[in-house]
């Protein structure tokens, strides 16, 4: 009977060592393949977010100034608008009025007025000038007045592009932070990455 408990004993430390020499030696070989793992994918891919993540983020930070240049530049055209529609072109109208009303108290006949041939005096074509002068820098103003408004429906319409392209940018960048954080948190751990290496899976 003693000789029984023996032998099982010595089974049972038999089992056991070599029990303890397996999971030992599969602990190296999980080891050994985590390193693995951790410096052919984990690593470089965590690098790879990161840099794509960082990328991002710089075409968002040159977005936004982007953006913040464009509303400086609205912010001139609509101040110059602004002034061009309620004090220039106004005053430019007002002083034609005054030229026109110089020219009216000449008291000129319609002969004199408009007949090529006779012969104004220096002051009576000063007021002309300074009229047709008038006249002319009105049109400049009515020009520019057009012109700033094409270049703000321009401007308008590259900073709903710009706002857009941020956006998508935001999308991007949560994509890549929830697949970085997805490998980080093991979704893809070294099992799946052995077995996809092995095309078990």
């Amino acid at each position: 009977m003693q000789k029984v408990k023996e032998e099982f004993l010595l089974s049972v430390i038999f089992v056991a060592k070599w029990l303890t020499l397996a999971l030992g030696a599969l602990a190296i070989i999980y080891f050994a393949i985590s390193l693995a793992y951790l410096r052919s994918y984990y690593d470089p891919l965590m690098k790879e977010y990161e840099l794509e993540i960082a990328e991002l983020n710089k075409k968002k930070i040159d977005g936004k100034t982007s953006l913040k240049s464009i509303n400086i530049t609205l912010n001139e055209i609509h101040a110059k608008i602004d002034m061009l529609k309620k004090i220039d072109i106004p005053a430019a109208k007002d002083a034609i009025i005054l030229h026109e009303k110089k020219i009216e108290s000449l008291d000129e006949s319609i002969i004199d007025k408009y007949n090529p041939f006779i012969e104004k005096s220096d002051d009576v074509k000063q007021i002309y000038i300074e009229r047709d002068k008038a006249v002319e820098y009105k049109e400049k103003l009515e020009e520019q007045f057009e012109d700033l408004h094409m270049m703000q429906a321009v401007k308008a319409e590259a900073r709903s592009e710009i706002i857009e392209r941020i956006k998508q940018i935001d999308i991007f960048i949560s994509v890549e932070v929830h697949e970085k954080e997805r490998v980080g948190t093991g979704a893809l751990g070294v099992l799946p990455w052995l077995l996809g290496i092995l095309g078990i899976v």
